[in-house]
């Protein structure tokens, strides 16, 4: 059964040639069959770590990080294995998924306690711990950082006056509780316009049910008034979630906006 997994790998690597596809993805197919063909964990980690870079290159970073996980890190090296951290978390943080960056930051400090950190991890962490908006991780990696850096005065006086002004991010749950007082979620989130027009909308539902019962039109009053009004309360929270997330987003996208600016000159 292997020797025909062999023949099939070796016969898509050759046909594949005259298919329609980028060198890169060419480039990443005969990888695949190195990763395979692979007779020692050395070569294996060798050949997945190369293709990862093919696919990171590519901007395929979900693809690159799962390429990453295929490495055997048990047979990698101080050196190999500082290296493949720091991918790790660069490709986690350009994926999006800053969570698993910072984690591949704290497992490479558990498990290379004593190597010495490399600038550019730091940047990375610098850069993670900001989109999750933790400022003071974020910070202590930014100026350990700026050590590293040709002038490191000026870097860390930059970083100072950045982080002096970091955002007030809202909480999500808090604006979606507060809307049981229809408008003050939205008022928490920030958006005083929406505030007020699901205050207005919802009062001019809630009234308008009330006065038709009172009036003995209970049909009328209960689909139109409390159905109406029931729709546009639960809106408005979900809608103060939303309106708070986004803020946090534009919040946070303007503040590490200015960080990568500074890091990355």
């Amino acid at each position: 059964m292997r020797l025909l997994c062999t023949v099939f790998i070796f016969l898509c690597v050759a046909f594949s040639t005259k298919a329609q596809g980028t060198p890169e993805d060419l480039e990443a197919l005969e990888l695949e069959r190195t990763i395979y063909a692979a007779d020692t964990p050395s070569a294996h980690n060798k050949a997945v770590m190369a293709k990862a870079e093919v696919r990171k290159q590519q901007g395929l970073y979900r693809e690159a990080l799962r390429e990453l996980s295929r490495v055997r890190p048990y047979a990698l090296d101080g050196e190999e294995l500082a290296a493949y951290y720091y991918e790790r978390s660069l490709v986690a943080y350009l994926a999006g998924d800053f969570d698993l960056s910072l984690g591949a930051v704290d497992e490479r400090r558990i498990y290379l306690a004593d190597h010495p950190e490399e600038p550019m991890l730091l940047l990375v962490e610098a850069l993670a711990a900001g989109e999750k908006g933790d400022w003071q991780r974020s910070q202590e990696a930014a100026n350990r950082h700026a050590a590293s850096t040709p002038d490191p005065q000026k870097l860390t006086t930059d970083l100072a006056e950045i982080y002096k002004n970091t955002p007030r991010l809202r909480n999500p749950e808090v604006a979606y509780w507060l809307s049981f007082l229809p408008g003050l979620g939205q008022l928490y989130a920030g958006e005083p316009w929406s505030a007020l027009v699901s205050l207005v909308a919802n009062g001019a539902l809630a009234t308008f049910g009330v006065s038709e019962m009172m009036a003995g039109h209970w049909l009328s009053g209960w689909i139109v008034g409390c159905g109406g009004l029931s729709t546009t309360f639960f809106v408005g929270q979900e809608r103060a979630r939303i309106l708070t997330e986004r803020h946090n987003a534009q919040a946070l996208r303007s503040h590490n906006d200015l960080l990568r600016k500074a890091l990355l000159n």
